[in-house]
């Protein structure tokens, strides 16, 4: 008995360390070790109320969602996408990030007046554009931001719209009646780049229709290319890891572009009656502020960037979609040339008619837009707050939290879009009738899926002046000229690939920015003399 009593007194103290060759220290760091973990585990699970959407946990604790944003950048939402998710948590360090991919609930968060773009609009505007403390000050501390805001959407509207359409227009109809008078290969004009050749006419075009005559890009057409490294510097400005150095071509361009039009407000040519509304309220409350003209011409790059960054990639797409596709051409041809008069050698062709009267057309630009659209929306929660999918499922949002929602998933979901959403289908956007009756559900989720311009209070305001630019250039293509494959290349151009978009980014550019994507521009037979006049 005794000596069972040793064996078993023998087993009970063998698991104690010195009987294996382990130090207390090594027992001590396991125990410090499995600590450390537990808090990991703890923060990386942020505190959830029961309602708030669902915590989407990444396979890397405390840094894995942010490892994913930095690699895959907007192609991150793509990849959550696949987890099943209508909403989610994502945890990030110690806090959290809300990711929609439902389109109900996208909707209910750009209608809530909870949900706010503002705070992100003044953290983007003092790292992009490099605001001086006082003016940073100015936009954190007093109601300038709301005010700023407040008089946008009034100065993008009736006769100020139609104004800036008809200064920009009428770039385009003079930039169109310099290509040679000619027909067929003998006359027209080379465009090696097209992507490039888009870029100069559209920015051009664009800035006739904001500054008028005293266009301060059309006095110093070097500002161009500025304008376009500027904008490939914009993820090291928001990133602002010294940008003098990291992003050190862009940030001079930045620096060139403020002061022309440093100079253009200096002069206050903003006051002149051909420049857009936009242009001279957005100045008229930075004045009213306190803000000196020189600052002004800093802050108003941002009015710049936003009127081209996006838009012009948009049309390069709507080119390329349109032009690659011969029978598309033929049938938008027709459909223009119905909406549009003839006077011996003017063509009229009337905006206002499009919807109406070119719905094809109307069509291939919206479905250019699903397709060329990688828009990452953000807004800030500034209240506790809840949003609904309109049915069974509602969701609290946290006061302080940032919300994201991805374009380019709700552009590419299969069961809104159907079986091929990555191709582009011309008559996508006309209206589709079943037996005398439209598919009525189909297309109110198509609309809710659909948000190139964002939402809410926050819709982009310039999409109107960018729907009239783009489709008048469009058109009087259409009518009047031939677009061909460069060098007499045998066969159809096709559409070039997109590059990849950072955060940063709304559209893709192509890749190789355009180079190997040319055509030849040649007037059509009956059309050599041909102007156009657009009606707005």
């Amino acid at each position: 008995m005794a000596e069972n009593m040793s064996i078993v007194g023998n087993a009970s103290t063998s698991i104690l360390p010195g009987d294996f060759g382990f130090s207390p220290t090594f027992f001590s760091l396991i125990a410090g070790l499995t600590a450390i973990g537990l808090l990991i585990i703890r923060w990386s699970t942020p505190d959830l109320d029961d309602r708030e959407p669902p915590a989407l946990k990444s396979r890397v604790p405390v840094i894995g969602h942010l490892i994913g944003l930095l690699w895959h950048q907007g192609q991150y939402f793509k990849v959550l996408y696949e987890r099943g998710l209508p909403i989610a948590t994502l945890p990030i360090l110690n806090g959290k990030l809300y990711a929609i991919w439902d389109p109900a609930l996208v909707q209910s968060a750009y209608r809530n007046k909870d949900l706010s773009f503002e705070p992100f609009a003044v953290e983007f505007a003092q790292k992009d554009l490099g605001l001086s403390n006082d003016v940073a000050k100015l936009l954190r501390e007093t109601d300038l931001v709301p005010d700023f805001f407040g008089v946008i959407h009034p100065a993008l509207n009736g006769a100020h719209l139609h104004r800036m359409n008809a200064n920009a227009l009428k770039y385009v109809s003079a930039e169109l009646e310099r290509i040679g008078g000619g027909v067929g290969d003998e006359s027209g004009l080379d465009v090696p780049n097209l992507f490039a050749w888009v870029r100069r006419v559209m920015t051009l075009a664009t800035t006739e229709g904001l500054y008028g005559v005293e266009n301060p890009v059309m006095k110093d057409l070097t500002l161009i290319d500025d304008l376009w490294t500027f904008e490939s510097g914009v993820p090291m400005f928001i990133l602002d890891i010294l940008p003098q150095y990291t992003a050190r071509n862009a940030f001079q361009a930045r620096a060139r572009l403020q002061a022309g039009l440093s100079r253009f407000y200096m002069a206050r040519h903003d006051h002149n009656d051909d420049v857009a509304q936009i242009v001279k309220a957005r100045a008229d409350v930075l004045r009213r502020y306190g803000i000196p003209d020189r600052e002004i011409g800093t802050f108003e790059l941002g009015l710049l960037h936003v009127g081209t960054a996006n838009t012009i990639p948009v049309f390069f797409w709507f080119l390329a979609h349109v032009f690659t596709r011969s029978e598309l051409v033929e049938r938008l041809r027709e459909e223009v040339l119905e909406a549009s008069q003839r006077k011996e050698d003017e063509a009229i062709i009337d905006i206002t008619f499009f919807e109406k009267e070119c719905p094809l057309l109307v069509s291939c630009y919206r479905e250019s837009m699903r397709l060329s659209s990688r828009v990452i929306g953000n807004r800030r929660v500034t209240k506790d707050t809840t949003i609904s999918d309109g049915k069974s499922r509602s969701y609290m949002l946290k006061s302080g939290v940032n919300l994201q929602l991805s374009a380019e998933v709700l552009h590419h979901m299969d069961h809104v879009w159907g079986e091929a959403p990555a191709l582009f289908v011309p008559d996508r956007f006309l209206a589709v009738e079943n037996g005398g009756r439209k598919e009525v559900g189909d297309e109110k989720m198509k609309r809710a899926a659909y948000i190139p311009f964002g939402g809410g209070r926050h819709l982009c305001p310039g999409r109107n002046f960018a729907f009239a630019e783009n489709l008048g250039f469009v058109s009087a293509l259409l009518l009047g000229f031939e677009v061909k494959p460069l060098n007499g290349n045998v066969g159809e151009l096709q559409v070039p690939e997109a590059m990849a978009c950072t955060l940063a980014d709304g559209t893709p550019k192509p890749v190789r920015n355009g180079e190997g994507f040319g055509v030849r521009i040649v007037r059509r037979e009956g059309w050599e003399k041909a102007k156009f006049r657009f009606v707005c």
